[in-house]
């Protein structure tokens, strides 16, 4: 929390400066945590972002009609999402929730769907090991000489770039991406 509490200008400015989405042309906007796992960090972050969309001048004037907010947050196939969302009990959530499970780097929505993504902390974790890293079973390459450093830049460039793609595909026109590593 103390890391996205040091953010939360930027990602309140840059909302602000760029959210472009009329309220007019969507009742629901669609915001997706990526890499959420499971703690109470999550919530704070898309309530964050909710605020601050709800302080941008094409939905503030529509007060008291706001439109809806659909959260979804994704995360790994073995993340508990019953302990996710026991803990929205314990929150007045103004907003609708599903849990998307499967990996970020592939698609996970339909073509332009969500209007904000937000991955926090997330974006370091590789599809998985790199091809040819041989690095003495350690899962990082710190140590690990050129060939190894290599083959995990490689790794992070596939991953990364389909990741970008994948976005691309399901964020819609006017939309914005968060990303904080």
């Amino acid at each position: 929390r103390q890391m996205y509490e040091g953010i939360k200008e930027f990602v309140r400015n840059a909302v602000q400066a760029n959210f472009d989405i009329s309220p007019r042309d969507s009742k629901v906007i669609r915001i997706a945590d990526l890499g959420c796992s499971v703690g109470p960090n999550t919530f704070y972050a898309v309530q964050s972002i909710i605020d601050a969309m709800c302080s941008t001048p094409s939905i503030s004037q529509l007060a008291p009609a706001v439109p809806e907010f659909q959260v979804f947050f994704n995360d790994q196939i073995g993340n508990d999402f019953n302990m996710l969302f026991n803990s929205l009990r314990l929150l007045e959530c103004r907003y609708f929730v599903a849990g998307v499970p499967g990996s970020f780097y592939e698609r996970i929505f339909p073509t332009a769907s969500i209007h904000f993504f937000n991955s926090a902390v997330a974006l370091h974790w590789l599809s998985k090991a790199p091809v040819g890293a041989s690095n003495k079973g350690r899962i990082h390459y710190y140590g690990g000489g050129p060939s190894v450093q290599a083959a995990y830049m490689n790794q992070f460039q596939a991953d990364m770039r389909a990741f970008l793609e994948s976005r691309a595909k399901e964020l819609v026109e006017g939309g914005l991406l968060s990303l904080l590593f």
